[in-house]
């Protein structure tokens, strides 16, 4: 009994390190870059250029720079940067300080964006989009190509623009600004 009690803690314990290993595997760090690969990462954080493909992230991911993502899924995301994700979920609440492009991009929840250009390209946010201040003379958000934002679009300087192309919709009102379909 008590060697199969032993067999059973060191199976435990290599597949523990072999999990922690791969871990380390998913995300590769140097000074001003991070790239991260397949896999799943309990947490991201990033200052300079970081790159993501094909990584799930369980907890939150902070970034301080530029972000570019694709096949990637976050629980959040905190972006102090420019932002392009392709075919990315993001199931919780996100807050990107910086242009974003989304394509093929699903935000599960409400997402908060502080730039002067902001651009959905067939991609959907189940929550509000707020355009928070910014010293720009007018924000622009771009819906293209069967994009759809579910809540409301809302801009707190008051003077937004929401250009609506390609089947895209919006559920909700436009708040501070109009919506101009093309």
């Amino acid at each position: 009994m008590n060697s199969l009690l032993k067999k059973i803690v060191t199976t435990i314990f290599i597949s523990g390190c072999i999990t922690a290993a791969h871990a380390d595997d998913v995300c590769k760090m140097t000074p001003g870059t991070t790239t991260c690969g397949s896999g799943v990462v309990n947490s991201l954080s990033g200052n300079g250029m970081v790159e993501v493909n094909g990584t799930a992230v369980i907890g939150a991911t902070t970034i301080n720079g530029l972000l570019n993502a694709s096949d990637a899924k976050f629980s959040s995301l905190d972006v102090n940067g420019s932002v392009n994700l392709m075919q990315c979920t993001i199931t919780g609440s996100s807050e990107i300080k910086g242009s974003l492009v989304a394509s093929s991009t699903k935000f599960e929840n409400k997402l908060d964006v502080y730039s002067e250009i902001t651009r959905f390209v067939n991609s959907k946010i189940n929550g509000d989009l707020h355009l928070r201040h910014t010293d720009s003379f007018k924000q622009v958000v771009y819906l293209d190509n069967f994009s759809e934002v579910s809540g409301n679009i809302i801009f707190d300087d008051g003077d937004g623009e929401v250009i609506v192309r390609g089947s895209s919709k919006i559920s909700g009102k436009v708040v501070g600004g109009h919506a101009v379909n093309k």
